[in-house]
């Protein structure tokens, strides 16, 4: 015992003030306590205080229970309390470190009481920290994403965006912060995966920037769900630098493969609009570009007629005659889309105030399992209608071909729709018999 009290610190603190003005204010002298003493503290009918000086003492409670208390005064020379927690889980030895810990802050210029709030606030924070954390691990809130998409995206869409995260990226990233994910961990994530072949043999280069883009929205959903959130998005510079989808643009389906195709597309799950450009693009042979630039006033829906704005080297309007099939599609559509802004036919399945996007169809095509893009969808048209007997003038100049001769440019003249609209309805009711599976061979000598 003689050597702990030769460690242990004398306090001398003052007498409480008595009533006599002019007597002294004489120095009280506490006796640092002992373990044995704080141990062989028994309970009474009222709660007492054991000082061990310095303000820190032990109070001792008709329960049976021990706090470990600290008065002070404040600058303001407001006396204040702090609890250090219950004897014996807080030992003599770690109450002594509190009350210097206490006396150095005061020292400092620094409020005990106020900065014990301070550290409950950011124990509680990193509580709290802790649990936004949990839920905002990269599959929960790509999860959520998925979730959200119900009602705005078709299901098939929302289930193959969540298969091919499960597929790719939740093993390596699913249980990271949204927070902890590096641009660099994720360029290399999707490069791996564009370097990987498909059940066709073909580079996975298009499902890696499809990866990169929803994960883009994953970016978004966590920013827009916690406002202390602000997330850099690397996707949107990643995506720039993967490697590039090759797709034979010219590449063109033979007739052996055209049913299987239009079966394709008949049973097609995504969203309605982007089946209906598909179907648009081979009732016409237009390019794409004018069918996602398309408004509802280019189209003379009764008398089959669209004109269409200008392209390329064309500077007149195009007068393209519509199959009947084309003209009962437009009908159907036309609910969806006429009330959009900027009176688009074909917007934006996720903004309709946006133009489809470029991808879209290309998109959609490899989904239904083919390697063929929109510009491949003109040369089934221009194809086939050779391969059926047409005149090629004739369809060049329904393709919207530039006119090379005079002969070539009074094709284009109104006189000829008629020309023109029996080789589409003929092309189109040809398709339309593909429906069912069947290769129809039409073959003549047409105008």
């Amino acid at each position: 015992m003689g050597a702990y009290f030769e460690a242990a610190p004398i306090f001398f603190e003052h007498a409480p003030k008595n009533s006599f003005k002019d007597a002294p204010i004489m120095a009280k002298i506490i006796k640092p306590l002992s373990p044995v003493q704080i141990k062989n503290a028994k309970p009474q009918d009222k709660s007492y205080k054991l000082f061990d000086g310095g303000g820190l003492y032990l109070e001792v409670f008709p329960t049976g229970s021990k706090l470990w208390r600290m008065k002070f005064r404040q600058a303001s020379g407001k006396e204040s309390r702090l609890a250090f927690g219950s004897y014996p889980e807080v030992s003599l030895e770690q109450a002594r470190r509190k009350r210097e810990e206490v006396r150095k802050l005061k020292a400092e210029g620094i409020d005990p009481a106020e900065n014990r709030k301070e550290q409950q606030a950011a124990k509680q924070a990193q509580v709290e920290a802790i649990r936004v954390q949990d839920e905002n691990t990269f599959e929960k809130v790509a999860r959520r994403l998925y979730a959200s998409k119900q009602g705005r995206t078709t299901d098939d869409y929302r289930n193959t965006m969540l298969r091919q995260f499960e597929l790719h990226l939740f093993p390596s990233i699913g249980q990271k912060h949204m927070a902890d994910l590096e641009g660099k961990e994720l360029f290399e994530l999707f490069k791996s995966i564009a370097g990987k072949m498909n059940s066709r043999g073909k580079p996975m280069t298009y499902m890696a920037k499809k990866l990169c883009q929803w994960t883009a929205e994953v970016y978004d959903l966590a920013n827009v769900e916690n406002s202390g959130f602000n997330l850099n998005n690397p996707c949107r510079s990643i995506i720039k630098f993967l490697p590039k989808h090759e797709t034979e643009h010219m590449a063109r389906i033979g007739f052996d493969e055209l049913p299987q195709f239009i079966q394709a597309l008949q049973n097609y799950g995504g969203h309605v609009l982007t089946r209906a450009a598909i179907w648009m693009l081979l009732y016409t042979g237009t390019r794409q570009t004018s069918v996602r630039h398309a408004q509802w006033s280019d189209f003379d829906l009764d008398k089959g007629i669209w004109n269409r704005k200008p392209e390329k080297s064309d500077r007149d309007v195009h007068m393209i005659p519509l199959p009947v099939q084309a003209v009962k599609l437009l009908h159907d559509i036309r609910p969806l889309t006429e009330g959009n802004p900027a009176r688009l036919v074909f917007p934006s399945v996720f903004a309709g105030q946006l133009k489809m996007s470029e991808a879209a169809v290309g998109q959609a095509i490899e989904r239904m399992g083919f390697a063929m893009t929109g510009h491949g969808l003109r040369g089934v048209v221009s194809t086939g209608l050779n391969e059926l007997g047409f005149s090629p003038r004739l369809v060049e100049v329904q393709l919207g071909h530039k006119k090379g001769d005079a002969i070539e440019a009074a094709y284009n003249d109104a006189k000829h729709l008629n020309d023109r609209l029996q080789m589409m309805q003929k092309w189109a009711d040809y398709l339309e018999e593909m429906k069912t599976g069947k290769l129809v061979t039409l073959r003549s000598k047409t105008v």
